[in-house]
């Protein structure tokens, strides 16, 4: 372990002499570097495009919110190294991966905002706020903010207008390799607010889980809420679920969703897209009456 040490000491004199020594906070930062896919959204929806130096190499996945707003951006490969090159004064990340360049640049004097991994809308709108005040950009994390408390409280008007004529669907949540959700996390949360109860948080399971067939054939549910379905490219061992026939008929037989995986590709402000998808479905599949409530759709975009 001691050689490994030493030699870290030394990459680490090295891109000091590199860079002239520490790196100085900007009072108002202007050279942005985003470490993971959850804290670029926040990142693309705040800053302004010439600020941002670059975005995570989990930008453009399917997953990611910001994949359609990324172009021409710059990516990097999350090594310390390659962020301190570009000599950024602030670096947001939510703790989802890249912990070890964090404490790296650390050292070097560089502004570190953490966002926190998000588990639920009220975590997002915060960290909305947070990111805001540290672009200096808290007019348009309040306007933005306004604008998804707006979607919600309309989304919630239409979910009550349902509920009056309709029995509140439950459902399954399901990714192609069999991972699904109870209680606690942001996928039961944005269900809950779309009026739909949460299948597995109904037989009082909590947090992420997976399902087995068995317990698929034992109780076929009637609504399935899918994500991921797109974009299988090398994730082959992980689709075998959604494979299996048994699998195959259930989900065939089920009324089925689809919920953009970039909607809910993690926590954050973004989720009402989620929450808006989930009851556009509803109100398409349960019936013409409920599309009488007017639907907002677009706000931060």
């Amino acid at each position: 372990m001691r050689p490994r040490m030493h030699i870290r000491s030394w990459a680490l004199g090295v891109c000091a002499l590199f860079l002239g020594g520490a790196i100085p906070a900007a009072a108002d930062p202007n050279r942005i570097v985003s470490l993971d896919y959850c804290a670029d959204a926040y990142v693309l929806a705040l800053a302004e495009r010439d600020h941002i130096l670059a975005l995570s190499a989990d930008a453009a996945r399917p997953y990611a919110w910001g994949r359609d707003r990324m172009a021409g951006i710059a990516q990097h490969d999350g090594s310390a190294e390659a962020i301190l090159d570009l000599k950024p004064d602030l670096v947001i990340h939510s703790g989802l991966e890249h912990l070890k360049s964090v404490h790296m640049l650390d050292r070097f004097g560089i502004e570190i905002i953490d966002i926190g991994y998000s588990q639920s809308l009220d975590h997002g709108r915060k960290a909305l706020l947070k990111v805001g005040a540290a672009l200096g950009e808290d007019k348009k994390a309040r306007h933005m903010l306004a604008s998804i408390d707006g979607r919600l409280m309309a989304a919630q008007k239409q979910v009550a207008a349902m509920e009056k004529t309709h029995k509140r669907p439950s459902a399954l949540y399901l990714t192609p390799s069999g991972i699904t959700t109870g209680r606690g996390t942001y996928i039961d949360e944005v269900m809950a607010l779309a009026g739909i109860d949460n299948q597995l948080a109904e037989n009082g399971v909590d947090g992420w889980s997976s399902v087995g067939l068995e317990a698929l054939a034992a109780k076929p549910p009637a609504m399935v809420i899918t994500s991921f379905f797109q974009g299988r490219s090398g994730w082959n061992n992980a689709w075998r679920f959604s494979h299996h026939p048994l699998a195959k008929r259930i989900m065939d037989r089920a009324r089925r969703v689809e919920v953009p995986a970039n909607q809910w590709g993690c926590g954050g402000f973004f989720l009402v897209e989620a929450v808006e998808t989930l009851i556009a479905a509803r109100i398409r599949d349960e019936g013409p009456r409920l599309a009488e409530t007017a639907f907002i759709k677009g706000a931060g975009k």
